[in-house]
């Protein structure tokens, strides 16, 4: 390696990507339901008590929609766009009895969290018998999740903002075991690379990205005057079993993570798998 790209490297090593706090603006809340009036309105009692701490009734307007407000998808979009909400709330299998079986989270929110622009907030199904409980407490853990954490300010703004006051906030990262085993196979292929200097430094760069601005996170929200605590975890492993382990050792109770690819129009990444396999854990798609 010449100087040039010895120097030009140490340079991007150095030069962090670092936080800054920007709280986002939740005025307009729109809860989407296929219930009756008076089960909606219970609904939302329901709802908007679980949120209090985060979503301050003095602060934010709700609105709802009705079983009868809408029969397709393109009538829902429809409302939506007419509504222009800064946040929506529904639930999975929205108008469908496949709630019942962990395959999908049902054509409505399938389209509207990848149309709309708006970020979605996805509940348990309220037929669930567990949904009650689910909705009794108030959330006091919140997990961020990217599939590199690095530059995720707007993840961290959204996840911050769930975080109450006392609350907890992990920033979680798990690079994908299978992934860089297939690049660190490659570069054994490959004379003028170094293999084992791969292997020793290619994960530790990743990781140290990873942690590095999540510390710098840390750091921007405490200065913002949050009063919350911030955990940063980096690690190797399978992205699933280790995300469904971490959530569950953390007792997280609101998930969020990115929903849109800027170049595909299905699902972002591994948040489909959590969305699908997660029922119990409210879920923020952005």
């Amino acid at each position: 390696m010449s100087t040039v790209d010895q120097f030009d490297s140490v340079f991007k090593a150095a030069a962090k990507v670092t936080y800054r706090h920007e709280r986002p603006v939740i005025r307009k809340i729109l809860l989407i339901t296929d219930l009756d009036d008076a089960q909606s309105k219970l609904y939302l009692n329901a709802v908007t008590g679980f949120f209090e701490n985060s979503l301050s009734p003095n602060e934010t307007e709700w609105s709802v929609l009705y079983r009868n407000d809408f029969e397709t998808v393109k009538e829902l979009l429809g409302k939506v766009e007419d509504s222009r909400p800064d946040l929506i709330v529904t639930y999975r299998n929205l108008r469908s009895p496949s709630w019942r079986w962990p395959y999908s989270l049902g054509e409505y929110l399938d389209v509207l969290t990848q149309v709309t622009s708006t970020p979605v907030l996805v509940l348990p199904h309220p037929d669930r018998d567990d949904s009650t409980e689910l909705l009794s407490g108030r959330p006091v853990n919140v997990m961020a999740v990217s599939g590199h954490m690095c530059g995720e300010g707007t993840l961290i703004n959204y996840a911050s903002a769930f975080t109450p006051s006392g609350g907890k906030l992990l920033l979680s990262h798990v690079e994908d075991k299978a992934t860089l085993d297939r690049y660190l196979d490659a570069i054994e292929k490959i004379p003028d690379i170094d293999s084992d200097v791969a292997k020793e430094t290619l994960l530790n760069r990743l990781l140290n990205d990873a942690k590095d601005f999540s510390e710098s996170a840390s750091h921007g929200l405490k200065e913002a005057g949050l009063d919350i605590s911030v955990e940063c975890m980096a690690q190797l492993g399978s992205r699933l079993d280790d995300y469904r382990k971490l959530i569950n050792d953390g007792k997280v109770d609101i998930l969020v993570m990115h929903a849109k690819e800027d170049d595909q129009l299905a699902m972002h990444g591994m948040a489909h798998p959590l969305a699908i396999e997660l029922r119990a854990v409210p879920i923020l798609l952005l």
